[in-house]
């Protein structure tokens, strides 16, 4: 399952870079500002697999909780991840924290479904920016 959430990176990064790079002039701000939602998607849910993937392969069996493991420090790249998200702000922390502890990693489909849950709260706090802040802008 690992290389499909690579895959949705590349395809995001992809997008990204025709839409403002080379597309950049043909489009108005406000088409600029709406293709988010097509390279932001399948960024976010696959950061979020590759995160849930991650520390399903190396959570060990006798670990209680993702949370423990998480802050444990027995996985560096998620402690580092954990530690600049925190300094960044707590809402960064939480978002991504809600998602790896609302599924019992034991389950096969673990990854997926933080992906996908991961991905929604992201495209949601989206939304709001696009509702709420974008209009008074």
């Amino acid at each position: 399952m690992k290389p499909v959430y690579q895959l949705c990176i590349l395809i995001g990064i992809g997008i990204f870079v025709y839409f403002y790079f080379f597309n950049f002039d043909n489009m108005s701000e406000t088409q600029l500002v709406n293709a988010v939602l097509y390279w932001y998607t399948p960024i976010a849910f696959g950061l979020y697999g590759l995160i849930a993937f991650r520390i399903k392969k190396r959570i060990p069996g006798t670990e209680k909780s993702v949370l423990m493991y998480m802050f444990s420090g027995k996985d560096p790249v998620i402690l580092i991840l954990l530690i600049l998200l925190g300094i960044s702000g707590l809402i960064g922390l939480l978002v991504l924290l809600i998602p790896l502890l609302l599924f019992n990693v034991k389950k096969t489909s673990y990854d997926l479904s933080v992906a996908f849950v991961g991905a929604v709260i992201l495209l949601l706090l989206l939304l709001a920016f696009f509702l709420v802040l974008w209009p008074s802008l």
